[in-house]
C-alpha cells in the first residue's frame, strides 16, 4: 500500500462528495496477529483508484524491490518484443496495404493535404511515411487509377514508387515499418500499467508477457498498417476514462481528451466500439454504487452533479477537438467541397427520417467546417458497412460475412493458452463484480464483451485486425486468471505450479516457434490447412513472401514461370525469373507459383465467377511453400490437360 508500512491499519474516507477516497493509517497491527498477509477489506461500493475492494500487503516484503525488479523484467520483455518485430523487416517484402498508407502520410508531410484517402485517418500514415520523409523521399506525381478520376487516386501507384525510390526498397520500406513501433510501445506500457493499477507489479509483468508474446500483435506491429495506431490508443482511452471517473482534475481530463483525440486520428473503428465500452465502465461503476448506503455523490441534486463534471467533460472535449483538428492541419473548407453530391450522399445514408432532415437543412445552408477530411472520412466509413463487402470463411464466400466471423478469428488466431486464461479472467472478473461490486476490474472485461458483442453486426469482415485493440484488454483479464490460480496453490501445491507454468510455457512457445512468420500463425484450432478457412488480408496471406518466393525460384533453378500473386508489389521490381499472368482456369504447364489467397478464392471475392478458377491445381503436389501462402508447382508438359 503506497506510503504505508507492513503491519498498519487503514480505513477509508470520504473528504467530500465527489472526490475519491484515500486511506488513513489508524494503528499498527501486528505481523504475529494477521500472519503472513494482511488484507483490508474495503466496501466496494467505495472502491476507486486509490480503495480498492481488497488489498494484499506482504508483510515482510521489502518495500521498493519487488517494484525495481518488476520494472527491469517488463522492459526486457518490451525490447525482446522489439528485436522480434524489427528483426522481420527485411524477411518480408510489404503487405498489400502498406504503399497506400504511406503514400496517404507522404501526402500531409510533403503537400499539407489530406485527401487522396481520407477514409482512413491520418495520424499511423503520418507514422510511416516520416521515416522515408525524412530520408528526402517525396510524393510523386499522383494519377487516377485506370485514368478516370471516378476511380480515385492511384495511391498504390504512389506508394509503390516511393519504396522503390533510389533502388532502396528494403531501405525505405524499414523506414516506414519503424513508424509503427511507437504504437506497440503505448500499447505495452498502458497494458502494464493498467494491470498494475489493479493487480500490483508482477501481475502487470505477466500480462505484459502475454501481450509481447502474441504472434498476432507482433505481426502486426511489424508491417506499416493503421492498425495498431488503434491497438493503442483505444485500451488508452478506456484506462483514461477509469481514471478520470475516479477523480475528474483538470489534468486527467486533459489525459483523456488526448487519448480520445488520439483514437480518433488513429482508424475510423474507434465510433463503433469505443462509445459502447465507454457505456459499459459507466454503467458498471453506477451499479456498484447504486444502493441507498452508496456515497452522497448519487443523491446529490442535479445542479451539483453538473457543477461537478461539467468543466472536466468540457475541458476534456476541447482537448479532443483541438487535437483532432491539429491532426488534419487546422484545415477548414466548405461543405459542398467536401461531398461532390451531398444531397445525394445523405439520402443514401439509412439514417432516421428527423436526422436526415436536419442534415438536408444543414446542407443547404453550406457552412464551412473545420477538418472536412474528417467528415469525409465518417460518411464513408459509414457507406462501406453496407456495401456487403465479401468475406471468406470455411471455405465459402458470403457478401456480408457472418456474424460469428470475428469470434472464429480470435480462435484461430489467437493462442490456445491465452485465450483459456482469458476466458477464466473475464468470468472471474465479472463474478468478482457481481458479489463485490469491484467495477476497477470489471472494466477490461465489460469492454472486451462490448467490443465481441457490437462486432457481430459489423459487415466488413475482414481479420483480426478489426478489433486487434481487443488482446490489451484480455491480457489483463489474462494476467488476474494467473494471480487467482496461483493463490491456489496452498490447496493443490503440485497441480497448480504445474498447470500454470504448462500454460505459460504453451503461450512462450507459440511465437518462439514460427518466428518470423507471425502473421501466418494460426491455432490448431483452424486444422492442418488454414489456408482453407482463411486467407483474407494479412491474417494469412497480405502478399509478404515475395522475397522469399525469390530464393525458392532461385534454390529450384527456375528460368520462367506462370504467376498469380495476391500482392500491391512491383513484380517487375522483385527479383523474379520471366513470367507471365496465370489466368483463371487456365491450364498452363511448367513452373506455376500461385498465392493461397488466390488458390482458394481465384481473382478474389469480389470475382465470385472465378472462385474455382484454379481448383485444377488440387490435382497436383505442389513442388515447396513459402510459408504456406505461396504453393510451387511444376506441370510436366501434357499434365495440365488431367
Amino acid at each position: 500500500m503506497p506510503g504505508g508500512r507492513a503491519g498498519d491499519k487503514y480505513e477509508c474516507n470520504f473528504s467530500s462528495k465527489f472526490q475519491e477516497p484515500h486511506l488513513r493509517a489508524i494503528g499498527p497491527i501486528g505481523p504475529a496477529a494477521l500472519g503472513a498477509h494482511t488484507t483490508v477489506r474495503i466496501d466496494p461500493r467505495f472502491s476507486s483508484g486509490a480503495c480498492r475492494s481488497q488489498m494484499n500487503v506482504p508483510m515482510n516484503a521489502p518495500r521498493s524491490s519487488p517494484s525495481h525488479f518488476a520494472t527491469v523484467a517488463a522492459l526486457f520483455l518490451v525490447v525482446v518484443a522489439v528485436a522480434r518485430i524489427v528483426s522481420t523487416y527485411h524477411v518480408f517484402n510489404q503487405a498489400y496495404d502498406e504503399p497506400a498508407h504511406i503514400a496517404c502520410g507522404m501526402e500531409w508531410l510533403d503537400k499539407g493535404t489530406f485527401t487522396m484517402e481520407p477514409q482512413h485517418p491520418p495520424l499511423p500514415r503520418i507514422a510511416v511515411a516520416l521515416g522515408p520523409y525524412l530520408a528526402g523521399l517525396h510524393l510523386p506525381e499522383i494519377k487516377f487509377r485506370g485514368e478516370n478520376k471516378s476511380d480515385g487516386y492511384d495511391f498504390y501507384g504512389a506508394g509503390n514508387q516511393i519504396l522503390y525510390a533510389r533502388g532502396q526498397y528494403l531501405r525505405n520500406l524499414t523506414l516506414a515499418r519503424l513508424g509503427t513501433l511507437p504504437f506497440f510501445l503505448i500499447t505495452a506500457l498502458v497494458t502494464f500499467f493498467w494491470t498494475r493499477s489493479l493487480l500490483g507489479d508482477w501481475p502487470a509483468v505477466l500480462a505484459l508477457f502475454l501481450l509481447t508474446t502474441l504472434p498476432t500483435i507482433l505481426g502486426y506491429c511489424s508491417i506499416a498498417y493503421v492498425d495498431p495506431a488503434l491497438l493503442a490508443f483505444l485500451p488508452a482511452v478506456l484506462f483514461a476514462l477509469v481514471r478520470w471517473l475516479d477523480s475528474p482534475k483538470w489534468d486527467r481530463s486533459l489525459i483523456l481528451g488526448i487519448a480520445l483525440a488520439g483514437a480518433v486520428l488513429s482508424n475510423t473503428p474507434w465510433m463503433v466500439f469505443l462509445p459502447p465500452c465507454f457505456l459499459a465502465i459507466v454503467a458498471c461503476r453506477w451499479w456498484a454504487l447504486r444502493n441507498e448506503s452508496a456515497p452522497t455523490i448519487w443523491k446529490a441534486t442535479i445542479r451539483e452533479v453538473l457543477q461537478h463534471w461539467t468543466r472536466p467533460v468540457l475541458l476534456a472535449f476541447l482537448a479532443v477537438c483541438f487535437v483532432v483538428w491539429g491532426g488534419y492541419r487546422f484545415s477548414v473548407g466548405p461543405l459542398d467541397q467536401m461531398f461532390e453530391h451531398p444531397v445525394q450522399s445523405v439520402e443514401s445514408l439509412k439514417l432516421p427520417s428527423p436526422v436526415k432532415a436536419l442534415a438536408l437543412k444543414v446542407i443547404a445552408l453550406n457552412p464551412s467546417l473545420p477538418a472536412p477530411e474528417f467528415f469525409q472520412g465518417i460518411y464513408k466509413t459509414v457507406g462501406e458497412n453496407g456495401k456487403l463487402y465479401p468475406a471468406y470463411l470455411f471455405g465459402k464466400v458470403r457478401r456480408g460475412g457472418w456474424w460469428y466471423f470475428f469470434l472464429v478469428t480470435l480462435a484461430f488466431k489467437t493462442p490456445p493458452a491465452f485465450l483459456l486464461l482469458a476466458a477464466i479472467g473475464t468470468t472471474w472478473a465479472l463474478m468478482r463484480f457481481w458479489t463485490e461490486r469491484d467495477w476497477h476490474l470489471s472494466a477490461p472485461a465489460v469492454s472486451a464483451l462490448a467490443i465481441l458483442i457490437v462486432s457481430m453486426p459489423i459487415k466488413v469482415n475482414i481479420g483480426i485486425r478489426t478489433i486487434l485493440f481487443l488482446y490489451p484488454l484480455l491480457a489483463i483479464l489474462a494476467a488476474y486468471a494467473c494471480r487467482e490460480i496461483w493463490a491456489l496453490r496452498s490447496r493443490w501445491p503440485r497441480i497448480v505450479p504445474a498447470t500454470l507454468g504448462a500454460l505459460l510455457l504453451g503461450q512462450a512457445l507459440s511465437t518462439a516457434w514460427i518466428h518470423p512468420n507471425y502473421l501466418t500463425y494460426t491455432s490448431f484450432f483452424a486444422g492442418s490447412s488454414p489456408d482453407r478457412n482463411i486467407v483474407l488480408d494479412c491474417d494469412f496471406d497480405g502478399g509478404q513472401n515475395i522475397l522469399r518466393l525469390s530464393q525458392v525460384l532461385a534454390e529450384h533453378k527456375v528460368e520462367r514461370l506462370h504467376l498469380r500473386l495476391y500482392t500491391s508489389a512491383d513484380l517487375s521490381q522483385m527479383n523474379l525469373p520471366p513470367f507471365q499472368t496465370l489466368a483463371p482456369f487456365e491450364h498452363a504447364t511448367g513452373w506455376i507459383a500461385i498465392s493461397a489467397h488466390n488458390f482458394r478464392t481465384g481473382e478474389g471475392p469480389w470475382y465470385p465467377a472465378s472462385f474455382d478458377g484454379y481448383a485444377w491445381l488440387n490435382a497436383y503436389q505442389p513442388v515447396a511453400s513459402v510459408d504456406k501462402t505461396i504453393r510451387l508447382f511444376y506441370i510436366p508438359e501434357g499434365g495440365a490437360n488431367r
